[in-house]
């Protein structure tokens, strides 16, 4: 089933924790006083736990047991009987074609917001049954409704604490780093990546993309084993903070690559991030935000570097991204490369020539990226040397024009409003 674009709090993942909240005993109970299995899976059909097995399974549960989630033909099957919309129990048939069993289906809600559904395998089921798993589902719904409440209550303070981690104020931060530990148990000598995602096109679509933002990075950090996310959410940007073991061994890598892909089906528009590189000590967070926010705009103005772009992988731009956006103007080019556009030919040896510092100046390579033959390499080199004023044997003249090449992509960039 797709996820549909702005998840509200019912849809919060709120499928861990079933013994520790008593969820799991609520069924269980009911499961042996009934003599049946008993499921319950949230609103988006993930599975919040289950009792043991009375011999009353079909293949959809052990496939929901195994997955954690309810095979897409289920959830097709639940919705054309229109379950997602009750607030009492019924009953839906079985569909032997994909070896579906009946169910008797009692809505789980508290304070107007739907959680899920308890199931039952319908073999017969009496109405005294029933009413007890109604009784049962409701009760699953006050509890399902106290875990929302703690999860939102927690989610509040981790984001109050990546703000204040890297808040301009030095003692805002150090209290941050205090509570950090004394709360979620986190060393300051642990190391620490920050990561920047963002939504650069959102429009007027700011709610949407900031409810995709948070799930997106939310399902990450769950899938990767990060139950407890350090994630501040703000319109159309995300900063998510991993610690220790979560920002080692590639793992930040894996978790943006996953929330990036996530949050743009669920919104529908690119999505870009930026990862900054790891630090250790007092300041470690505020040190890899600041890369973080480096790289995720170099990702949002130059698309050709991907939409996920590293700190450490910025070379030359991690200075000019410094640049203020409102000062990139082509007057900041080098007089050499201004010479060079000033020619009609100008623009179109301008790509030739940062392909040929880029490739350090090697002749067959720089050919070859350009599928052109090397005489004519030679003899654009010419032009570009005629034009500009400056011989390509200087390397101070080489670093002036390489610089200028990178700058003029950001000046175009702001022309075009990626910057």
């Amino acid at each position: 089933m797709s996820a549909p674009p702005a998840p509200g709090a019912g849809d919060r993942d709120l499928s861990t924790g079933a013994v520790a909240d008593g969820l799991q005993q609520v069924v269980d109970v009911l499961a042996a006083r009934l003599g049946r299995s008993v499921a319950v899976d949230d609103s988006r059909g993930r599975l919040v736990t289950v009792s043991r097995h009375f011999g009353d399974e079909d293949d959809m549960r052990v496939h929901a047991l195994i997955r954690r989630e309810s095979d897409p033909r289920v959830m097709a099957h639940f919705r054309s009987h229109g379950i997602y919309d009750w607030h009492a129990p019924g009953r839906t048939p079985a569909n032997p074609d994909f070896a579906f069993k009946a169910r008797v289906v009692c809505p789980a809600r508290a304070h107007g917001i739907s959680f899920g559904h308890l199931f039952l395998i319908d073999d017969g089921v009496a109405e005294w049954e029933i009413e007890l798993a109604t009784a049962a589902a409701a009760e699953v719904g006050l509890l399902m409704y106290r875990r929302l409440v703690l999860h939102e209550h927690g989610g509040q303070r981790r984001e109050e604490l990546v703000r204040d981690l890297v808040a301009p104020a030095a003692p805002t931060r150090a209290l941050a780093r205090v509570a950090l530990g004394a709360e979620l148990g986190v060393e300051e000598a642990a190391p620490v990546v920050a990561l920047a995602v963002d939504v650069p096109e959102a429009g007027y679509w700011t709610d949407v993309c900031e409810s995709a933002l948070r799930a997106g990075v939310e399902r990450a950090t769950r899938d990767h084993g990060i139950p407890r996310p350090l994630l501040a959410v703000q319109a159309t940007r995300a900063v998510l903070v991993l610690t220790g073991e979560a920002a080692t061994a590639g793992k930040p890598r894996s978790v943006v690559n996953q929330a990036v892909a996530e949050a743009a089906r669920l919104c529908g528009s690119r999505v870009v991030a930026g990862l900054g590189a790891p630090h250790v000590g007092a300041d470690a967070t505020l040190e890899s935000h600041d890369g973080a926010l480096l790289a995720v705009r170099a990702a949002t103005v130059l698309s050709a570097l991907g939409d996920v772009v590293d700190e450490d992988d910025l070379g030359v731009f991690a200075v000019l991204l410094r640049l203020p956006a409102a000062e990139l103007r082509p007057t900041l080019y080098p007089g050499p490369l201004r010479k060079l556009l000033a020619h009609e030919s100008g623009p179109a040896l301008a790509e030739t020539l940062e392909v040929y510092l880029d490739e350090g100046c090697e002749a067959t390579r720089t050919a070859a990226r350009l599928r052109i033959h090397r005489s004519t390499l030679y003899y654009r080199l010419g032009r570009i040397q005629s034009l500009s004023g400056i011989s390509l044997q200087d390397g101070h003249g080489r670093l002036a024009l390489h610089v200028g090449t990178k700058l003029r992509r950001f000046v175009e960039a702001r022309g075009s409003g990626r910057a």
